[in-house]
């Protein structure tokens, strides 16, 4: 298996897990919609990537940096784990995972 589909798809896994733990904890529907939303797109760009194909590296390029913009500030702000720095940091291996495949 490709590298790029690796990460882009544990990425969209962990995204979908991630909003369904935010509307188990904190009944925030918000984070099930954009959990679910963000992560299905990035399963579908690994998908896409798989085939060979231009439009999933770029899909799961501009979900990425959608949730790096989103994320990245407020790990800052405040250092949390869970979910901030596992977002950042996979967010940007597949950002980087992905240009490179080009």
């Amino acid at each position: 298996m490709d590298f790029p589909v690796l990460i882009t798809g544990l990425f969209g896994a962990f995204v979908i897990f991630g909003g369904v733990m935010g509307y188990v904890k904190a009944s925030s529907k918000a984070s099930l919609i954009a959990g679910g939303i963000t992560g299905g797109l990035l399963l579908l760009s690994a998908f896409l990537v798989t085939q060979d194909s231009t439009a999933g590296k770029i899909l799961g390029i501009v979900v990425s940096l959608v949730l790096l913009s989103q994320f990245g500030p407020s790990l800052f702000k405040k250092f949390k784990v869970m979910p901030n720095l596992l977002i950042v940091v996979l967010g940007s291996l597949a950002v980087v995972t992905l240009a490179f495949s080009f």
